[in-house]
């Protein structure tokens, strides 16, 4: 039973797909197939087997989760979404440390959703890309961390801080320390702000290169498994990476000296 039902679940993308679409609401036949790609007799196919299994019951024209179904797809559906993520961009994450995430993030890797991997070329290493700066423009509530010094950084964040956008902005010491130094005026902008705040860890005591939530976005850039910052940043839509990536932030606030 217990290898027919995992079986069940994942030899078949269209059954996984009925599935996880009736964890969210029952539905009629027209709108799973409306959903799914095939034939009407493959997709009827898919959903016998699904009625055999007792994973899901009709009642009139609609479909829903049986109860073994919602117990089997709650466990599951964390693993289902963790390899969409893994198994897209597979190359992507051999390649990473992920030493920086905690267990449980590493656990709820699957928030992050559909991603994409985003590669800057040589004229534009160091520059954020153009669908975070578009959002830093937009938002209302912004957490960044930096690792490294990114050149656009002091005009940005001073810029929301003149806008009294809420920021909260982690740098490791250094990258601090060059920001105070270097730029003075947009370092004071947003030290003078009263929505602004401003963390520092010390150097290498989080392996990550950068994080941001803005709104509606979340991005991450990974070091490579060879200590290397690549400038590859993982960039996301989904409301769950937001939160993961908040949850994340918070993490690393627990350790950080706020600036005063």
């Amino acid at each position: 039973m217990k290898t027919e039902l995992i079986s069940t679940v994942f030899l078949s993308e269209k059954r996984k797909n009925t599935l996880l679409m009736l964890m969210e609401r029952p539905a009629t036949i027209d709108e799973i197939k409306d959903s799914l790609t095939g034939t009407t007799s493959a997709i009827m196919a898919q959903m016998k087997i699904l009625l055999e299994q007792g994973l899901i019951e009709q009642s009139a024209d609609e479909y829903s989760l049986t109860y073994i179904g919602k117990i089997i797809l709650r466990k599951i559906k964390p693993l289902m979404e963790a390899l969409n993520v893994l198994e897209e961009n597979k190359e992507y994450w051999e390649s990473r440390d992920m030493s920086a995430i905690p267990d449980p993030l590493l656990d709820r890797i699957g928030d992050l959703g559909q991603i994409m991997v985003y590669q800057p070329d040589l004229n534009h290493l160091f520059e954020p890309p153009t669908a975070l700066l578009t959002s830093l423009r937009q938002s209302s509530s912004v957490c960044t961390f930096y690792s490294y010094f990114c050149p656009s950084c002091p005009m940005n964040y001073s810029e929301l801080a003149k806008k009294e956008v809420n920021f909260n902005l982690m740098l490791t010491r250094s990258v601090y320390n060059r920001l105070k130094d270097e730029y003075t005026e947009q370092y004071n902008a947003m030290m003078d702000s009263p929505s602004s705040n401003m963390f520092i860890c010390e150097d290498n005591t989080i392996r990550l290169g950068a994080l941001s939530i803005t709104d509606n976005l979340m991005l991450i850039a990974f070091f490579n498994k060879q200590g290397i910052f690549d400038h590859k940043k993982v960039i996301t839509f989904e409301n769950s990476a937001r939160q993961w990536g908040l949850d994340l932030f918070e993490q690393y606030k627990q350790t950080a000296e706020k600036v005063k």
